[in-house]
């Protein structure tokens, strides 16, 4: 029951966010995971842990790729096509640290999602505050 509310109100949070939001809230979820994933491979290696830790990675994997794939190269010019190439080394990073167990990948990636979001999540309120979507 408490699951399926929770996801009634993502939904619904989804739904009413602007587009800056939603990006902030993909953000978040890849922020979540990554840490999620560092607290289980630093816990230790048990087969349990290893397999939380491939499916949070491929999570945060998913939701980079979900972004990558909102992008609009046409329109975006080069922010787009930065934010491409930024997308694309975090998910072969995040590859890269399943397979080799490396916290440290992580860890590195998890520094940049936490900057850029800090930036989409500023840039959403300031979007707000002039009326823009």
């Amino acid at each position: 029951m408490a699951k399926k509310s929770i996801s009634n109100y993502f939904n619904v949070q989804m739904k009413t966010a602007s587009a800056g939001q939603r990006v902030v809230m993909m953000y978040d979820g890849i922020v979540k995971n990554l840490k999620l994933s560092l607290e289980y491979m630093t816990t230790n290696n048990s087969p349990e842990n290893i397999e939380k830790v491939n499916n949070y990675l491929q999570l945060s994997e998913r939701l980079i790729l979900e972004l990558k794939l909102a992008l609009d190269m046409e329109k975006g010019g080069e922010i787009s096509k930065n934010l491409n190439n930024l997308y694309e080394f975090w998910i072969s990073h995040l590859s890269e640290a399943n397979v080799e167990k490396n916290p440290q990948k992580i860890k590195e990636v998890l520094a940049m999602v936490d900057e850029l979001r800090e930036t989409w999540s500023k840039a959403a309120k300031e979007a707000r505050k002039l009326g823009i979507s």
